[in-house]
């Protein structure tokens, strides 16, 4: 039976239906072909928008029933980012930003669902991220600062400027073009430079706007890409010269990015971005207490979610060694088969799977 699948749900072990061709006509993938990594993030620089799959081959036994996105978490997200799409938008136009907006969004209802442990978590990852990805991005940073906030132990005034600071993070971004921000391939020198300035412009923004007085916000945002040794920007800080918000939304801010689909980029393995995230930490690029702080709780809560195997097969995260925050996760595969990735090293996890793929 053959089924159409979004480019953007291909996983690897699928076997291609039917012929892919491009936008010339010509053939990029026959059919029969069995699709990898590097095929997928291949067809996606191509203008290919979907590809008939070949699903005889699936021996996999169903999928338990459940529920793997919460309809009220769905719904108070859905709300809450349309209106993190008005508030930037609105500022992108050249209005002032408006407190109203910022209030409705920062509404301790909102923030109590959206910040909720583990949930919080899964919810984000079990999600397609449909239309604007810089507001994605600007929400999920911002619900991650919540939930760090709290690991910390941080006073709930803390915990919401950080959250304030973290959904504001991006805010810069609307002054930058968008076939900047969303062009597939390299950047070039000159287009980064404009990428990076985002920063500049939203502090620009947001010392003139009602919230100027919020200095703790303000530096957040301004520091976001900075790090500990001064390889960061705008300003090469390192270290004591960089708020602790700003050293916390550098982390945040890597993970959710590696963490999802881009129009230059496929999502990788939380895992995988795990490593990356030490490296730097060891490097003293990154905050050592909060960057080991969220890692060990983030691991935590990725228990039970599904995720999708560089062999083909999908399976469930069922146990996670939390001494070890490089440690790969033990899976339970649709075959019933355990597996313990730190000892089976041929297979890996390529991404945590949204609802839809599961």
């Amino acid at each position: 039976m053959l089924v159409s699948y979004d480019i953007d749900v291909l996983r690897s072990g699928m076997k291609v239906g039917r012929d892919v061709k491009g936008i010339d006509g010509n053939t990029i993938l026959k059919a029969n072909t069995v699709l990898n990594a590097d095929l997928i993030q291949n067809l996606m620089g191509q203008g290919v928008f979907s590809v008939y799959i070949d699903e005889q081959e699936e021996e996999e036994s169903a999928i338990p029933a459940e529920h793997l996105l919460d309809n009220a978490y769905l719904e108070t997200y859905k709300k809450t980012l349309d209106k993190l799409q008005d508030l930037y938008y609105k500022v992108g136009r050249g209005l002032e930003l408006d407190m109203r907006d910022l209030d409705a969004i920062m509404d301790d209802a909102n923030v109590a669902i959206l910040c909720e442990g583990a949930t919080s978590v899964t919810q984000i990852h079990n999600m397609t991220r449909d239309g604007d990805y810089t507001i994605h991005h600007a929400l999920n940073v911002g619900i991650l600062a919540g939930l760090v906030g709290k690991w910390i132990q941080y006073r709930p005034e803390q915990i919401n400027e950080l959250i304030m600071a973290g959904i504001l993070s991006e805010i810069g971004k609307v002054k930058v073009p968008k076939e900047i921000l969303n062009k597939q391939g390299k950047l070039e020198p000159e287009e980064f430079d404009q990428i990076k300035r985002h920063v500049d412009y939203g502090y620009d923004m947001l010392k003139v706007s009602p919230i100027s007085n919020r200095t703790a916000v303000l530096s957040g945002v301004l520091h976001h890409h900075e790090r500990c040794d001064g390889t960061g920007y705008p300003n090469h800080l390192k270290n004591e010269q960089i708020s602790d918000y700003g050293k916390i939304i550098a982390i945040l801010d890597i993970y959710d990015a590696m963490a999802a689909n881009r129009s230059y980029a496929k999502r990788n393995s939380p895992f995988d971005i795990f490593k990356i995230l030490y490296d730097d930490v060891l490097a003293g690029k990154l905050d050592t207490r909060f960057g080991i702080l969220f890692m060990r709780n983030l691991r935590r809560s990725l228990n039970g979610n599904w995720v999708g195997l560089d062999n083909g097969q999908r399976a469930r995260i069922v146990y996670i060694d939390e001494t070890r925050v490089i440690a790969q996760p033990v899976v339970q595969t649709t075959k019933n088969d355990f597996i313990d990735l730190n000892k089976k090293t041929d297979v890996k996890i390529e991404a945590l799977l949204t609802a839809r793929e599961v």
